[in-house]
């Protein structure tokens, strides 16, 4: 069927025409059955990706049924097959008795009818005024055609009635049964005059659509441009490159050919002086055989006149030649004559490090581990920048041109430069001293250009002596046991009420200005709790770790329900008595189970990521995990109470170390500053004369450098933008400042 008709009437999943076409986020539509059937066959029931664009879309606990319908699809659908019946594709049955084959249309109804049934059609006092066209006949076509496009959609629950509402509580399409029924105290309207107000909404969206697309074609036309720039550079860096070595080879083979000259100039030297000490020993060994043959004959053949007589001048011949001979050098002339020094290394060094092409990363994918967006006046501040590809992976190589400044934002004052050190492998380190307090500006860039998210808003405080904590500067009193605690950047603290099942909400003076969530039971409505344990804050997002529903929900600062994620069970993405809560990179959620003795993560939309355990085989696995939060360079540690430990584990879950044995005990709250100072909530501690437990503070190397006492069950706790600590006192019923 689906061969012969107009593409736009066709699922890209199935080809065939559309069946009930729901439509994704990435506004792609497919049959709803073919969309089912993906789901059910993916790895998840939360979540969908787009057969044609891959653009994940979000599902509620109602799945496919939750996405729009596309009845604009449905109508192409419908023309398709109507025309695939006036050109003689198909057959089309009748829609009443559906045996016999449709011979007419009825253009009020919008149904098909046989002869017998359309004889009943006109002969019925409520449809006898209906047109009827012929299906076989030309001139039928434009009727059925006109008439399908204005053909009224009916109510999904009452099938018999059309859509002729619309309700603005629920954004919803509406009939009139649902109107007087479902919706009746709803604030909705009549299609035709919301089509108008609607129709200029989206007309708005149109131009500014168009303006965005109209930039885009710039930009894409920009990114041609600098493409070929790329390339053409590309060819004259080659050029260089080769151009360079070319000319380096010659000066190498200049260099050789010089040393191989050398070598045989010496060698012929040394050739030449050895014949001619050959020659000189070979006539002296001559001379000296021919005076021992005289001398021998003389002793043993002359008479005694004729070798008196002789005597003397043959030893005058002797002693000169032996004189000579003394003289004699009788070793040969050494190799050592023809030192050669070829000492390779440091050349060969130089070429490794010969020249740089820079520019290879992409500022724009180049990313920092600015965990804690803060720092103090006068500490140095650390931090590590990832050079990274067109496709987000590091790059491999150093030789980038990386700077970095820190201005304070609203001066005049040129702002400080940072330290850069190349580690050679794609890495730099990254480190700058601020000298005023304020909000700044941290700009880091590569080669001009920023990386991702520069320049950063990074909040610079006064510099705190945690050694000299004492007497706390405001006390927070809820009306119930306070689970945790989280201050937002305008200084409003938010506490987790476990007792009063909700958050209730202080300025920075300590006034109570608002109460978020109403107390729920088991399986809570959206935005009510049971028993909130954890809460973190991440901008304007809000999450609570609604323990005894097994869940977390996310909301808005002022409390308005955004989403919940998690159920009962020890499965993946479910959670059971969940009490920690930590945003990480990337916007991931981290979740304490104290009771399945995990940390299970979340990615930002809800979508369950992995879960962090440990390994007993190395002592890490974790018993009962409670407060989590994260250090600057983005591990996470985990005060594990029953094991009296803190456990500090990769976001993906490898354990790195764990420390806190014979400090700490049965520790619930944690919180990390930005100079890397730990702050650890004792819950319990079975010595009475710290009054059941205290606020342990650490140091970077986590030796421990002050303790505060006299607290009943310390829970969660934090630390703000200007490293004032906060401790929930769970049993005292209030939030210690310090």
């Amino acid at each position: 069927m689906a061969s012969n008709t107009n593409s736009s009437a066709t699922c890209g999943i199935c080809s065939e025409l559309y069946q009930d076409p729901r439509m994704l986020n990435c506004l792609h539509s497919f049959c709803k059955k073919c969309l089912e059937k993906r789901l059910d066959e993916g790895p998840s029931k939360s979540s969908l990706a787009c057969p044609t664009c891959n653009e994940s879309s979000s599902l509620s606990s109602r799945g496919i049924e939750s996405l729009s319908k596309d009845h604009r699809k449905t109508y192409e659908a419908e023309v398709a097959e109507f025309e695939g019946l006036i050109k003689g594709d198909k057959s089309v049955f009748c829609d009443h008795c559906v045996k016999g084959q449709a011979a007419f249309f009825c253009c009020s109804c919008c149904e098909f009818l046989c002869e017998k049934c359309a004889d009943h059609h006109r002969s019925w006092r409520k449809t006898k005024n209906h047109e009827l066209v012929s299906c076989t006949k030309e001139g039928g076509k434009e009727n059925i055609f006109k008439s399908v496009a204005h053909k009224p959609l009916t109510c999904s629950v009452h099938s018999k009635e059309s859509l002729d509402y619309y309700c603005n509580t629920c954004n919803d399409l509406l009939c009139i049964r649902c109107v007087v029924g479902k919706h009746k105290e709803h604030a909705y309207e009549e299609m035709d005059s919301v089509r108008e107000k609607e129709k200029s909404e989206l007309s708005s969206y149109l131009g500014k659509t168009e303006a965005a697309k109209d930039k885009l074609k710039n930009s894409i036309s920009q990114v041609e441009k600098v493409m070929q720039g790329v390339q053409a550079k590309h060819k004259e860096v080659d050029h260089k490159i080769n151009d360079i070595f070319n000319h380096l080879q010659r000066k190498l083979k200049a260099r050789k050919d010089a040393l191989l000259a050398k070598s045989a100039d010496v060698a012929l030297g040394k050739e030449t002086a050895l014949t001619l000490q050959g020659e000189e020993l070979k006539k002296m060994e001559d001379s000296l055989s021919e005076i021992c043959s005289k001398l021998e004959s003389v002793t043993q053949e002359y008479t005694a006149v004729e070798m008196l007589a002789a005597k003397q001048p043959i030893t005058i011949r002797a002693q000169q030649l032996l004189d000579t001979f003394d003289k004699c050098s009788l070793d040969p002339c050494k190799l050592d004559i023809m030192p050669v020094s070829l000492l390779s290394t440091q050349l060969e060094n130089e070429i490794d490090t010969f020249g740089a092409v820079c520019g290879g990363c992409m500022p724009g994918q180049s990313t920092i581990d600015l965990v804690k967006p803060t720092a103090a006046v006068g500490k140095e501040r650390k931090l590590l920048l990832t050079a990274k590809n067109g496709n987000g992976k590091p790059f491999p190589h150093g030789g980038e041109s990386v700077k970095v400044s820190l201005a304070l934002m609203g001066s005049n004052e040129a702002g400080i430069s940072g330290v850069v050190v190349d580690k050679k492998d794609g890495t730099y380190g990254i480190s700058f001293t601020p000298n005023a307090a304020g909000e700044h500006k941290l700009s880091i860039t590569i080669s001009n250009e920023q990386i991702e998210e520069s320049p950063f808003a990074l909040y610079v405080r006064q510099p705190r002596n945690y050694a000299s904590l004492s007497a706390s500067s405001r006390t927070f009193s809820v009306s119930s046991n306070p689970g945790d605690v989280a201050v937002d950047d305008d200084n409003n603290v938010y506490i987790a009420v476990t007792g009063y099942h909700c958050i209730s909400v202080f300025d920075q003076n300590g006034f109570n200005v608002r109460t978020i969530g109403t107390a729920g039971g088991n399986r809570s409505a959206d935005g009510q709790f049971y028993t909130p344990f954890g809460i973190a804050l991440k901008g304007n997002i809000m999450y609570v770790a609604d323990a005894s529903n097994h869940r977390i929900q996310k909301l808005t600062l002022d409390g308005k329900f955004i989403s919940k994620f998690g159920s009962s069970g020890s499965g993946n993405g479910q959670l059971s008595n969940p009490r920690g809560i930590a945003i990480g990179k990337n916007g991931r959620v981290f979740v304490s189970e104290w009771s399945n003795r995990r940390v299970s993560v979340f990615q930002s939309d809800g979508e369950f990521s992995h879960h962090i355990q440990g390994n007993a085989a190395n002592n890490s696995n974790l018993v009962n995990p409670w407060g989590l939060a994260f250090d600057n360079g983005g591990n996470l540690h985990v005060a594990d109470y029953s094991s009296h430990l803190i456990k500090v584990f990769t976001p993906e879950g490898n354990f790195v170390s764990q420390y806190g044995s014979g400090i700490i005990q049965s520790p619930a709250g944690i919180a990390i500053d930005d100079e890397g100072f730990t702050f650890i909530g004792q819950h319990y501690n079975t010595n009475a004369k710290y009054n059941y437990s205290r606020l342990i503070i650490l140091n970077a190397q986590h030796q421990q450098v002050h303790v505060i006492p006299n607290f009943k069950h310390v829970s969660g706790l934090c630390t703000d933008k200007d490293g004032d600590v906060f401790v929930c006192d769970y049993n005292n019923r209030r939030v210690m400042k310090y």
